[in-house]
């Protein structure tokens, strides 16, 4: 086991390794591991890290404090890899939502409307809507396949060992708030698609 302030040099180091730097814009020069709590069974949603004036604040949940660190280390690729700059798309994720919403919904409802005008119209509409719409969940699997892919880069340089299995245990949970809302937004417009197409045909 390691003690309190080898985890916190470890949680820096670990700050600066998935470059959060970057997208706090904030430069801590020490860590405190203000909130330790031991338990057998951690809570995702207690742990929190924060940079306050000069300092990396941690609330920790765990059996010890090397037990914690693995879950910080994918909180803060999680982070960091939302926010890679590089990754066009990863920083127009709400305009993703947005427009997985609003787009194929128009085309649905319109072709439904065309349909008493020109049934080859309201087909043409409902072929372009049903692109748009597994083009859309194309761009979410590749999005989070993306977001894995930056996790085992930036764990190379960490200095810990997670099995790929941990890292995609941990990477679900910290997806499972973001995406359930883009998965209604799924299955609400496949709901859509089916009675645009049901309609044209009947």
């Amino acid at each position: 086991m390691i003690s309190k302030e080898e985890a916190e040099e470890k949680l820096l180091k670990i700050y600066y390794d998935v470059k959060l730097d970057r997208y706090l814009k904030k430069r801590p020069s020490h860590a405190n591991i203000d909130m330790f709590e031991e338990t057998n069974i951690p809570d995702p949603e207690e742990h929190f890290y924060k940079v306050k004036d000069d300092e990396l604040v941690i609330a920790m949940w765990a059996n010890n404090y090397e037990h914690g660190i693995p879950y910080f280390a994918v909180n803060m690729a999680h982070d960091s890899a939302l926010h890679w700059n590089e990754d066009i798309f990863s920083k127009y994720l709400k305009l993703y939502i947005l427009f997985h919403t609003i787009l194929p919904f128009i085309t649905f409802i319109l072709a439904m409307l065309v349909k008493s005008y020109s049934l080859l119209g309201a087909i043409i509409i409902d072929i372009i809507g049903t692109g748009i719409l597994i083009y859309f969940i194309i761009l979410k699997i590749n999005w989070k396949k993306r977001v894995l892919l930056r996790f085992r880069e930036l764990f190379k340089n960490t200095g810990i060992f997670l099995a790929e299995e941990r890292i995609k245990y941990y990477a679900k949970k910290l997806f499972l708030d973001a995406f359930v809302i883009i998965n209604a937004i799924h299955g609400f417009t496949v709901f859509i698609l089916f009675i645009s197409w049901g309609i044209i045909f009947s």
